[in-house]
């Protein structure tokens, strides 16, 4: 199964940041959009390499 894990860091990275980035752009042209910064900021806090990452462990 493919899952957010599998992804690398820097493109977990650049999908939080992607959501964050259209939410303001989207407010600062008079839409609120409050669920882009909840998600991007949920997938910024598991954006993260995971503890095996770390370790240095591979598929």
């Amino acid at each position: 199964m493919f899952g957010w894990s599998d992804l690398p860091p820097i493109f977990r990275y650049g999908i939080a940041v992607l959501f964050l980035l259209i939410s303001t752009v989207l407010w600062f042209c008079g839409w609120f959009w409050p669920w882009g910064w909840g998600i991007g900021f949920v997938l910024l806090a598991f954006a993260g390499p995971s503890d095996s990452e770390k370790k240095g462990y591979h598929d």
